[in-house]
């Protein structure tokens, strides 16, 4: 029993090298830290000081990045609700939010035989569906505490990858990094990161328990029931009964995305990587019977407005002015104005200037 609890600890220590070095490889892209600079930061009413670094990300444009205050992400979080809130209702956003619906509506019609047909292909590919998992525990005098469940096979790792720990493992190489660096744009993205699980995790709870859905594992009826607004201790007994709706592990996997890509948009690769894998997990999810297709257009909508919301926090771009090399004139027809000149104590006159 020793040398297996030995192995899985080891296993566990191979998948946060892989995980780390995946956040130190991202930002070793980098060939400059940013230039030190101190700006009036936006502050409630007023404004104030704040040191920042800037980032050249071409020729026509740098973003300037703050330095995070220590657990600023947690003062945030209220004001980040209020502003999620804020976005779901805002007249700009309505179209975006009927499409929404809409695709949630059609998928939920047609989840039972999308979630057959996905399972069908699995057991084709011979992808173990099964959730296997072995509990890695820390000894902290006489309690045993769990310390994460390490996957057994490729379904269930995939699985792993939206449960929040390979994003939390992450923010905390961005963190070491920023440190270690003294790089601000590696320590806000750790910051913004840490926020988004804060904001994630109390807005897909919320909707969880308001939703009561079943999971497919647990399915009584063809698409699963919907028990709305279940009772608390009748939902923390049976959680896998009512928490299908929406799925948090599709929304950490699209606001850590959605962050990582803001923050490094000269990085090619998060964009095709992230989606690839964000891909994989919903499949996955589907295959050993944990969500629906019709969980996931609300998950990803909530992931991506809670790490923009994260991300502009942090961070203002600058457009740089034109060259002289790169200056066209704009023809605009002719201007003219006419202003009072003062020369010392007693001279004075008029200016008439014209412009063509």
């Amino acid at each position: 029993m020793r040398i297996n609890n030995v192995i899985l600890q080891f296993k566990l220590l191979i998948i946060l090298a892989l995980i780390y070095c995946c956040a130190t490889n991202l930002l070793a892209g980098e060939n400059l830290i940013g230039k030190v600079t101190l700006v009036y930061k936006p502050y409630k009413d007023t404004v104030r000081l704040a040191k920042a670094q800037v980032y050249d990300l071409n020729s026509s444009e740098s973003v300037l990045f703050y330095k995070p205050r220590p657990f600023e992400f947690i003062k945030n979080v209220p004001s980040d609700l209020a502003l999620f809130g804020k976005a779901v209702v805002a007249k700009k956003n309505l179209p975006a939010l009927g499409l929404l619906v809409g695709s949630t509506a059609v998928l939920i019609a047609f989840d039972q035989p999308l979630l057959d047909a996905a399972q069908q292909f699995g057991r084709f590919i011979h992808l173990d569906a099964s959730h296997k998992f072995n509990r890695v525990s820390i000894n902290i005098g006489s309690l045993k505490a769990p310390l994460v469940d390490v996957p057994q096979n490729l379904n269930s790792a995939l699985y792993f990858i939206g449960e929040g720990w390979p994003s939390i493992l992450v923010a905390g190489g961005f963190f070491g990094y920023g440190i270690f660096k003294d790089d601000y744009r590696a320590r806000q993205t750790s910051s913004e990161l840490t926020e988004m699980f804060f904001t994630l995790a109390i807005t897909c709870q919320t909707l969880k328990r308001v939703a009561g859905r079943q999971s497919p594992m647990n399915s009584s009826t063809p698409g699963g029931e919907w028990h709305p607004l279940t009772n608390p201790s009748v939902y923390a007994g049976n959680v896998s009964n009512f928490d299908a709706f929406p799925s948090g592990h599709l929304a950490t996997v699209m606001a850590t995305i959605t962050i990582l890509s803001g923050n490094y948009p000269d990085n090619k690769y998060i964009k095709p990587v992230g989606y690839s894998l964000m891909g994989l997990v919903g499949y996955a999810m589907m295959n050993n019977g944990v969500h629906w297709a019709g969980d996931y257009p609300i998950a990803i909508a909530i992931g991506y407005t809670c790490g923009k919301i994260a991300l502009n926090r942090g961070k203002k771009n600058i457009h740089k002015k034109s060259t002289i090399t790169d200056y066209k004139p704009k023809v605009t027809g002719c201007t003219s104005s006419l202003m009072p000149l003062f020369f010392g104590q007693s001279g004075y006159g008029l200016s008439y200037r014209l412009t063509f």
